[in-house]
């Protein structure tokens, strides 16, 4: 549970850094990245959740189906609402201020530190889940290396400000999968968990 938390803790701190970050200065790119980060947090609190009312002898399954799918939820409006916005950036382009590149830049090294914490997680907690947020960590850590990228091309190619609606559109596609994913119930991981860890190794 302490695992879970202290992930949480990272995710939630990240996510108001971007987002912040992505308001001041005017990257929607860096708002959709804040949303794929806050999905790790919510899903780590889940985590957490679980952990604490199994040893209290609830089933783990319906917590955690049902948690997941409330934040899943709320995620959903939320990254429908950046495809939108990506989409009007693309059409009709804002300025971004250089320092969205700095802020991208620490994004990315922070979930690359979340990454190494995951991997050191004892091996109680290598289940299912386990797996399913390293392969989310792995998507994390995609998207800000590719909203580092794009920054630093608007940054020495003035005037490319539509490749920030580009971007933004790009994560937020991926929340709205991912979301989709969990509302229907559908583990997008559980093919590849179970050909790559088997029944014993990662349980």
């Amino acid at each position: 549970m302490k695992h879970y938390l202290k992930l949480a803790k990272l995710s939630f701190s990240l996510f108001i850094f971007e987002l912040l970050g992505g308001i001041f200065s005017g990257s929607m790119a860096l708002v959709s990245d804040a949303l794929h980060v806050l999905l790790d947090g919510m899903e780590n609190i889940v985590s957490a959740i679980v952990s604490r009312l199994s040893l209290k002898g609830y089933d783990e399954k319906i917590v955690r189906d049902f948690g997941g799918k409330i934040s899943a939820l709320l995620l959903l409006f939320a990254s429908s609402g950046i495809v939108y916005e990506g989409f009007e950036r693309i059409l009709t382009p804002h300025e971004v201020e250089w320092y969205m590149v700095l802020v991208a830049i620490i994004g990315l090294a922070v979930n690359l530190w979340q990454k190494s914490l995951h991997n050191e997680a004892l091996e109680e907690h290598r289940n299912q889940t386990h797996f399913w947020q390293n392969r989310h960590l792995i998507s994390d850590i995609s998207a800000s290396a590719a909203v580092v990228i794009g920054g630093l091309v608007m940054f020495f190619a003035e005037g490319l400000y539509w490749i920030d609606g580009v971007l933004s559109v790009g994560i937020g596609v991926m929340i709205v999968f991912f979301t989709i994913a969990k509302l229907l119930g559908f583990d997008i991981h559980k093919h590849d968990y179970e050909h790559t860890c088997g029944s014993k190794s990662c349980r």
